[in-house]
């Protein structure tokens, strides 16, 4: 039997060596091996494995997801915005927090708006701004002021800085405070306090822009949105250093004087 050249190059590649031909004239019959061999290429078909690295264009399709974690606070009234906190993934201060904390007072207008640090283990803990002892020498504090959170005739709100406890008590860093800063701009707008009183040195900084310590911002008045910004120290800092009881109230009468003349 003879091959033409097409067939000797099929069969050579795959690994077949043919005698030489005694009679290079093809016979008719030649092409009836064709379909064998045609039949026979599944090397080529192990090629195909190679469009597998299509598998891996999958994980950037995750990422999309990231922009969609920044809530939109505006235009919601106090219960939803306390929902929306309560369900924010707007930072990572989220993934480690047991409760949010959204603050308590005033349902509506509040004469003081009282913004703490950020919230401690108990806060965190229990979902309440400033419960314990803390919470206790707070309320007497507001009470000389002539101020209350609590009850249906609630003049005051207390809300911390940031919604969630940062990580080992540490300061929160820029972008979880500029993630919170739309929650505490929405908490001012529903409620139109016409004070501001800044406790704790992380409070005080943020509002006010400074990185000044805090005894050189007490004492005098600072400015945010438009606001009269009095500043004085942490309920839980007054807890274990009582001689600094007789600066803060000095702080609440000032913030006093300012309710008076507004």
């Amino acid at each position: 039997m003879s091959w033409d050249e097409r067939q000797r190059a099929m069969l050579a590649e795959m690994g077949y060596r043919l005698p030489v031909a005694l009679d290079p004239t093809p016979e008719p019959e030649a092409a009836e091996p064709e379909p064998i061999v045609v039949a026979a290429p599944p090397p080529p078909v192990m090629r195909v494995a190679v469009p597998a690295p299509a598998a891996v264009m999958a994980p950037p399709a995750m990422t999309q997801a990231a922009p969609a974690q920044a809530a939109d606070f505006a235009g919601l009234d106090l219960p939803a915005l306390r929902d929306a906190v309560a369900a924010c993934r707007g930072c990572g201060l989220c993934e480690q927090r047991r409760h949010a904390v959204f603050g308590q007072g005033a349902l509506q207008q509040a004469q003081w708006l009282v913004v703490t640090d950020p919230p401690d283990e108990s806060e965190d803990a229990s979902g309440d701004s400033q419960p314990g002892d803390a919470g206790r020498l707070l309320d007497r504090m507001l009470q000389a002021a002539g101020q209350r959170r609590a009850g249906d005739d609630a003049t005051a709100f207390v809300t911390p800085l940031v919604k969630c406890r940062p990580p080992r008590g540490r300061a929160p860093q820029p972008a979880e405070l500029e993630a919170c800063d739309a929650v505490l701009a929405r908490q001012v707008a529903l409620l139109q306090p016409r004070v501001v009183l800044a406790m704790g040195l992380q409070a005080a900084r943020r509002l006010t822009g400074t990185t000044e310590p805090l005894g050189r911002l007490r004492g005098r008045v600072h400015q945010w949105r438009g606001l009269p910004v009095v500043v004085t120290f942490a309920p839980g800092y007054l807890l274990r250093s009582g001689a600094d009881k007789a600066g803060a109230w000095d702080d609440l009468r000032l913030a006093l004087s300012l309710l008076r003349a507004s």
